[in-house]
C-alpha cells in the first residue's frame, strides 16, 4: 500500500482509493507523450556520447532538443503525477488532525493548487500566444519557433487543472463521508 493509501486508511475505514480518481485517458496520454520524451532524450543524449567519443563530431543539437525534451517532461508529467499520488505531502500537521481535519486539509491544499494551476494556465496561453505573435524563433542552427516547445507548458497545466477538478470530487466526497460517519 502506498503512502497516503495508508494515511487514508489510518483516518477511517473507508476504502483508501474509494474517492481518488482513477486515471483517465488524459492522464494516460499526457503519462505515455512524457515517458516517449524520456526515451528520447535518453536515445539522443546516447547518440551524442557516442558521437563525441568515437568520432570527435557532436551532433550539435542535442542541448536545443534535451532543453524541449524537459519542457514537455516536466509540464506534460504534472496530471499523471497528480492522480498517481506521486507528489510529496507534508505530514507535519495531518497526524495531530482529525480524519475529518485531514480531510478538510487535503481539500483546503488542492483548492488551492488548483486556483494556482488555473491562473498559470491562463498565463502559459498568454505567454506562448505573445511568442506565436512575435514570432520567436531560437538562436540556433535549428531556428525552432520558440511557441512550438513552450506549447508544453499549457498543455501541461490544463491537463493539471482538469485533474485537479476530478480531484476536488473525490476530496469532497471523502469529506463528506467521512463527516456523515460512512467510514467511522
Amino acid at each position: 500500500m502506498e503512502p497516503v493509501a495508508a494515511d487514508l486508511a489510518a483516518i477511517a475505514p473507508i476504502d483508501a482509493d474509494a474517492f481518488s480518481p482513477a486515471e483517465s485517458l488524459l492522464e494516460r496520454v499526457t503519462r505515455w507523450a512524457t515517458q516517449v520524451a524520456v526515451v528520447i532524450l535518453v536515445v539522443m543524449m546516447g547518440i551524442e556520447m557516442i558521437a563525441r567519443s568515437a568520432f570527435g563530431w557532436s551532433l550539435q543539437v542535442t542541448n536545443e532538443l534535451g532543453g524541449y525534451a524537459l519542457l514537455a517532461i516536466t509540464f506534460l508529467g504534472l496530471a499523471s503525477g497528480q492522480v498517481d499520488h506521486a507528489f510529496h505531502r507534508v505530514h507535519l500537521l495531518d497526524t495531530r488532525l482529525s480524519p475529518a481535519g485531514r480531510a478538510g486539509l487535503r481539500l483546503v491544499f488542492d483548492v488551492a493548487t488548483l486556483i494556482v494551476a488555473a491562473v498559470l494556465f491562463v498565463e502559459f496561453v498568454r505567454f506562448v500566444w505573445i511568442t506565436w505573435a512575435s514570432g520567436d524563433v531560437a538562436a540556433t542552427t535549428l531556428m525552432t519557433p520558440l511557441w512550438i516547445p513552450r506549447l508544453a507548458m499549457p498543455i501541461g497545466m490544463l491537463a493539471l487543472t482538469i485533474t485537479l477538478l476530478r480531484t476536488l470530487v473525490g476530496d469532497w466526497r471523502r469529506l463528506r463521508a467521512i463527516l456523515r460517519g460512512d467510514g467511522a
